[in-house]
């Protein structure tokens, strides 16, 4: 008999092995880090809707650092990933592209500030 062990790491690196943070995605730290950042980050240019699906994108740990100001985002669907900038206020989905602030960008906006 073979027994395989996976392990789950958090966005910083380190081994999660509490039940809890294995289940949020994040260790204790990263996950007051980001909820302190939801707080602080100013996001008056976004819906509420908008909010709440960022909030979603970064509990679901569909949206990823790829740079210091890069980021991949999965679509609501889960059919395509986008690439969003922070530093250009730029992403990649239909609505970046014609201007409008997405919610990929309000979500990486809050992981950059943590």
């Amino acid at each position: 008999m073979t027994v395989t062990q996976t392990t789950t790491k958090c966005i910083c690196g380190r081994t999660l092995r509490a039940a809890k943070s294995v289940a949020r995605g994040y260790g204790p730290r990263c996950f007051a880090k980001i909820q302190q950042a939801a707080k602080v980050v100013d996001l008056a240019a976004y819906k509420a809707n908008q909010v709440a699906k960022a909030q979603e994108l970064i509990e679901l740990r569909a949206i990823v650092r790829t740079a210091p100001t890069a980021f991949a985002a999965v679509s609501s669907d889960g059919t395509a990933t986008y690439a969003t900038d922070v530093a250009a206020h730029t992403c990649t989905c239909k609505a970046g592209e014609r201007g409008i602030r997405c919610y990929h960008l309000a979500a990486a906006q809050i992981l950059a500030a943590a």
